[in-house]
């Protein structure tokens, strides 16, 4: 579908025709476990062996054979065990026992094979005798209390993360307790990113008249930091047609071009003209508000163009809405669902119908306990300070005239931006 002509699309149906022509990136690498963490996995891990592997312990204490003769002697008053022996972590009691008699245990420790059940030591009472240690349960535990059987925690086969998954330090320890020390991982993908506009300067150069710092490359890199990628900065690139065919040249080595500015209809906008010789594009109007105007394309080289606004909040929540969500689809990772909280509205917030609108908020706690929000202040797209107070954005559908104090809303949590 072009919508080059000016048709106005919905963000979700923008989302699915981006994500509709875009490849998975075939490039792999195998690393050692401990250089993976916050990479991506490129096929499916299973567990070699049964974690634990052997039946042990879950506390300190005494194990013993449960059976009706200890069941009913514990009735009776009579049950007291002698302790024969003691089983350690990574020490285990590898001997025989009598049925009267048992084993004391640590935490982790393996259980000898004719025990089957542990009593844990604050439910005993040691008695210190001649013929040695005895011990008087003072409560008779279920079979197979406190022991943590053969692959309880992990099966043999069993699937620890599917192809596609993050590992993040919990994986990690997982695939390290199955005895896993290398993985196979999605490539990082390269992305070129690049701020368009006569008018940028970067933060430590002086501003002279008409000038302005450029932002938009900083807090592009700042939400990329938490993704699998390495960044190509090609800096600021000035409105005219030979520097950006340049630009798009070196971008031609990445997997993603990403650029802010330039994708409007104004006499300056000089990205779709550069691209009419160095790929093919759509151009979006979005009814989304910040972030009506968004450029896709492809560069003749398969890199894949993001062209967001100019205006820093625009150009992050677009990022939000479309670049965050493709990268996931070219790394194989499943598509992560939008996390929306029911608030209580905490202010009067304006809207016109037609585009769906998402507004800054900040999230808090009511007196009751339920959720609430408020607005960060002024909305336009422009102004980044009411973007950087935020930690939520406040969404109001197509058709909504805003809400009133007290209306319930949705927010989106703004967290690792879909990483």
């Amino acid at each position: 579908m072009d919508t080059s002509n000016g048709e106005a699309v919905t963000a979700e149906v923008a989302l699915d025709l981006i994500l509709g022509q875009l490849p998975l990136t075939k490039k792999t690498s195998t690393v050692a476990l401990q250089e993976a963490i916050g990479r991506i996995t490129a096929t499916a891990i299973t567990a070699p062996i049964n974690v634990p592997s052997f039946r042990n312990s879950a506390m300190d204490g005494y194990t013993f054979t449960h059976n009706a003769d200890s069941a009913a002697q514990f009735e009776s008053g009579s049950l007291v065990f002698k302790e024969a022996g003691v089983s350690l972590a990574g020490h285990p009691f590898e001997s025989s026992f009598d049925e009267d008699e048992c084993i004391r245990i640590t935490t982790g420790a393996m259980l000898p094979d004719q025990a089957n059940t542990i009593i844990i030591k604050e439910d005993t009472q040691v008695i210190e005798s001649s013929s040695g240690r005895m011990i008087r349960p003072l409560r008779y535990p279920g079979i197979g209390e406190y022991v943590r059987d053969i692959g309880s925690n992990i099966r043999m086969g069993q699937t620890l993360c599917e192809a596609g998954c993050k590992i993040t330090p919990a994986v990690c320890g997982l695939l390290a307790s199955a005895g896993i020390s290398t993985v196979e991982i999605v490539a990082p993908l390269k992305v070129s990113l690049l701020s368009t506009g006569d008018e940028l300067s970067d933060p430590e150069q002086a501003l002279s008249p008409g000038k302005i710092h450029d932002a938009n490359r900083y807090f592009l890199r700042a939400l990329l930091s938490s993704a699998n990628v390495e960044i190509d900065d090609l800096g600021i690139v000035g409105d005219s047609l030979e520097s950006l065919t340049t630009a798009l040249d070196r971008a031609m080595q990445s997997d993603i071009l990403i650029s802010s500015g330039g994708v409007s209809v104004g006499e300056a906008d000089m990205l779709r003209k550069a691209l009419s010789s160095s790929g093919q594009l759509q151009l979006w109007k979005i009814l989304m508000k910040p972030g009506k105007p968004l450029t896709f394309g492809e560069l003749h080289s398969g890199t894949r163009l993001f062209g967001l606004p100019g205006n820093p909040v625009s150009a992050m929540v677009t990022f939000t809405v479309f670049v965050a969500p493709a990268i996931r689809h070219m790394l194989g990772m499943p598509p992560q669902t939008q996390m929306l909280l029911k608030a209580s509205c905490q202010d009067n917030l304006v809207k016109q119908p037609g585009r769906m609108e998402l507004q800054r908020g900040i999230m808090m706690t009511m007196q009751d306990g339920t959720l609430g929000v408020k607005s960060t202040g002024q909305q336009d797209s422009h102004i980044l300070s009411s973007l950087a107070a935020a930690d939520c954005l406040i969404k109001l559908p197509l058709e909504s005239a805003g809400a009133k104090i007290g209306d319930d809303v949705y927010i989106i949590p703004l967290s690792d931006n879909g990483f």
